[in-house]
């Protein structure tokens, strides 16, 4: 930013970059309304209370809560508060609400907040994406970077509604961007002395050590990038020879990063407050594994468990729901990137190494110690800012590197068709981004039958709006997925009765009136008898479906 007379001006691509997040930030904000509640947010609320249950009276959390860090979900919570107090909602009760009327209530509105703190959490991956090919391809074009991350239509439908996985992408890229920021410093001290005290290079460390933490205390994967950053540190400057002499020289501000990552993952973790190195190895342990999950996974058309599925499937759902120019892109640059590297800075070698890393290795560890896999590529969405980066770096490279005038214009305005086809399909599937599949493959129409489409069950709410309109009062109806997704929207003068699937006494009571079902597990074959009447579709397939089963 210049200062000229009494006027401020600010660079040219850091008002491109300041406007694509912008518009980006725009559009989110006037959708995200549009989204349902998927199976986990009620989890996620009510986190918020074991927690503190557990700190204020010693009530042990559950087992599917503790391993996971609450400060996203606190933060979002005061939020939600801190808006009530200035402007209340009045909740949708009915006339006598019971304590579970004022559960599900509480839920729905705090939901609806924090889907907003969601998607403007998730601005911290745009941001950082921008940061990175800032790093790699330089600051004029650094605005790509943002726009190739809103097109991945993955990581822009989970950014609404998943308080888990989409936090942990933003963090974890973040930590991604922080870390090579800082290895240039290191880059830079390499001939001086390392003191620890009160100067930049100590402060740094510490606030990247607060970064790893908070990372970590999203998901406890996120110790990854200690290893990363470190990693790339030694390797940036290819020569083997200086590796013991750098660990020598650098290993107090490694033991200050390390020893902020602790105290932080410790802080966040209210159930590693009695014994931090035990829960530590029991949470990596679990999570590495999670055999608390034991149902199964719609994968080329069989129902396989998710302790069972083939080594292939994280790649091949890659592949199926990421954009085909983007995998071309981003496997172009780790190509081409391997014979570029000592035409670059060091900064730049660290740079693409984290970037590689957090694309890549994870992933690859899940597969080699056959994790338990399920919901798709959800819990590797972390994965799409890193690949987000390398696309962006390698399509600007590409285009640098072309001399030719007319082939520049021919280039970019296929690269144009390519992302206008990307938004009408985004388009065309809202609010249900995230079940895109790219149509190499055949889109969300091949998928049908064959992969998992809606299995955050976010149709639902859509399923539920159209039983308000039409089901007579008093109906009975049976509900196939997140139950209380469907509750907490029922239109309370209908007094519907609401049955969840599994709780239904199956052969012995009468068919209920409707049955409402997403497109999950065997859940469309229940009641073959029953008509559908209604479906919520994209693409021509369908998403949940309504059946009538007593018909007047």
């Amino acid at each position: 930013m210049k200062l000229l007379g009494h006027r401020f001006f600010i660079p040219r691509d850091y008002l491109k970059i300041i406007a694509t997040i912008f518009a980006i930030a725009t559009i989110g904000l006037a959708v995200v309304g549009n989204y349902g509640i998927t199976w986990d947010e009620a989890i996620e609320v009510d986190m918020v209370v074991q927690n503190w249950d557990y700190i204020r009276r010693n009530k042990p959390i559950h087992e599917m809560s503790r391993h996971y860090g609450f400060y996203f979900n606190y933060i979002s919570q005061l939020i939600y508060e801190t808006e009530q107090n200035i402007s209340p909602d009045t909740p949708n009760l009915p006339p006598n609400p019971t304590p579970k009327d004022e559960w599900l209530a509480n839920i729905w509105q705090v939901t609806r907040v924090k889907h907003v703190v969601t998607f403007l959490f998730s601005l911290i991956a745009y941001l950082s994406v921008v940061g990175i090919v800032a790093i790699l391809a330089g600051i004029e074009s650094a605005w790509l970077g943002a726009l190739i991350l809103a097109l991945f239509p993955t990581f822009w439908g989970h950014s609404f509604f998943n308080p888990k996985d989409i936090p942990f992408a933003a963090m974890f890229t973040l930590g991604t961007f922080s870390g090579s920021l800082l290895l240039d410093k290191y880059f830079k001290t390499e001939n001086q002395t390392i003191k620890l005290g009160f100067n930049s290079l100590t402060l740094y460390s510490c606030l990247y050590g607060i970064i790893a933490g908070l990372i970590t205390g999203i998901r406890i994967g996120g110790f990854f990038i200690l290893f990363y950053f470190i990693f790339a540190h030694l390797v940036a400057r290819w020569n083997l020879k200086t590796i013991l002499k750098t660990i020598g020289r650098f290993l107090p501000l490694y033991a200050i990063i390390i020893l902020f990552w602790a105290i932080t993952t410790y802080i966040v973790y209210p159930a590693a407050w009695r014994n931090p190195i035990t829960w530590f190895i029991e949470a990596i342990t679990l999570m590495s594994k999670y055999n608390i999950w034991d149902n199964t996974v719609l994968f080329d058309g069989e129902n396989i468990p998710g302790r069972s599925l083939p080594w292939y499937y994280l790649p091949q759902l890659f592949s199926l729901t990421t954009p085909v120019l983007w995998q071309i892109a981003a496997v172009g640059f780790t190509v081409v990137i391997l014979t570029k590297m000592t035409k670059l800075t060091p900064n730049q070698r660290a740079c693409a190494l984290i970037t590689l890393l957090q694309a890549f290795l994870l992933p690859t560890v899940a597969i080699l110690r056959q994790s338990t896999l399920y919901d798709g590529i959800r819990h590797f969405l972390f994965v799409i800012p890193a690949l987000a980066a390398l696309a962006s770096t390698a399509i600007i490279w590409t285009y640098h590197k072309i001399k030719q005038k007319s082939i520049k214009i021919f280039l970019t305005t296929l690269f144009i068709l390519n992302c206008s086809v990307i938004v009408y399909d985004m388009i065309s599937l809202h609010p249900y981004e995230y079940t895109y599949y790219n149509r190499a493959y055949g889109g969300l129409k091949a998928a049908h039958g064959q992969q998992e489409t809606d299995y955050w069950g976010l149709s639902l709410k859509e399923g539920m709006e159209w039983l308000n309109q039409n089901a007579a009062a008093n109906s009975t109806v049976v509900v196939a997925g997140p139950m209380f997704g469907a509750e907490m929207l029922e239109d309370h003068q209908k007094n519907l009765t609401m049955i969840y699937r599994d709780d239904f006494a199956w052969g012995k009571a009468p068919d209920p009136d409707y049955y409402l079902a997403i497109s999950r597990y065997d859940y469309f074959q229940a009641f073959p008898h029953c008509p559908i009447v209604h479906a919520v579709q994209r693409h021509e397939t369908p998403l949940t479906i309504i059946k009538h089963c007593r018909q007047p």
